[in-house]
């Protein structure tokens, strides 16, 4: 009879070791992931300069052919349709580069940040992301500086140079500092190297969510060298191009991606031309 209750009780230590392993193990796992850290693999690191490499290495022709979309962040369906189209527009009419105008992600969140890198992995062209308001909530300023790199950075294609700025003010509480006019003015000071300049950016100046104290300094930063051929940027999802100030720059409101639409903009001898595309 002892020999059996030593058995029993042999054999419910055994289990007991064996459910207390395996909820240890769980433990662990549960502890290593959470949705708030930013971990990510290389392909999802340093993404806007890598494409900005690949950009640079294709051969330019006379006309330089852009795509925009933005505000991508509640709609992976639409997502997947966009590529699938640009993909498909591209084997006929080559696009030298893609430009999402912000709001990637959601809720600033790592997984929804490689949910949305996950479709723009599939283009068969380079991609480049600019911040948005969205992108930033929670630690998605982390997220997207791990992932896509410096929150203002430019580069120059053809004799054209590209501004991507930070205009989410309200993300960085008014603080003056955002967006950062000195810099952008640095940046659209004529050079040699450029004749005309692009500035991309998310939230337009005559929003709520722009520093309204930086307005006008922003404005006369974009019209100062009358090097700037157009704006564009995202935040209000519907498309329209428009003149908002006295200089005539136009800024191009690109299509948010709930609409099943996409901006294609042609750009030749300083002049360009917008189709918009369904998909």
């Amino acid at each position: 009879m002892l020999k059996l209750q030593i058995a029993s009780m042999i054999n419910k230590l055994k289990i007991l070791i064996l459910i207390s392993t395996f909820f240890l193990v769980a433990c662990e796992d549960m502890f290593d992931y959470s949705t708030y850290v930013v971990d990510f693999e290389d392909e999802n690191k340093n993404v806007n300069q890598t494409n900005i490499k690949r950009l640079l290495e294709k051969e330019v022709n006379d006309t330089i052919t852009i795509v925009f979309t933005g505000d991508t962040h509640r709609f992976y369906d639409e997502f997947e349709g966009f590529v699938n189209a640009v993909n498909n527009v591209n084997k006929n009419n080559p696009v030298d580069f893609v430009i999402h105008a912000g709001d990637i992600a959601d809720f600033g969140l790592p997984q929804q940040y490689l949910w949305g890198n996950s479709f723009l992995l599939n283009l068969d062209i380079p991609y480049l992301v600019v911040l948005g308001n969205h992108d930033l909530v929670g630690n998605g300023s982390l997220a997207y500086s791990e992932m896509f790199g410096e929150y203002n950075f430019s580069f120059i294609y053809e004799d054209i140079k590209f501004v991507f700025i930070n205009t989410n003010s309200r993300e960085f509480s008014f603080n003056g500092a955002v967006p950062d006019i000195n810099w952008l003015n640095s940046e659209l000071q004529p050079a040699n190297n450029f004749t005309k300049a692009i500035v991309i950016f998310h939230v337009p100046p005559m929003s709520g969510d722009f520093d309204s104290i930086l307005e006008e300094d922003f404005h006369s930063s974009i019209a100062k060298y009358n090097n700037v051929l157009f704006t564009i940027h995202g935040h209000l999802h519907e498309h329209e191009i428009y003149t908002p100030y006295t200089d005539s720059i136009p800024y191009i409101n690109v299509y948010g991606i709930e609409y099943e639409k996409f901006n294609l903009i042609k750009i030749t001898d300083d002049q360009f031309e917008i189709e918009t595309y369904e998909f």
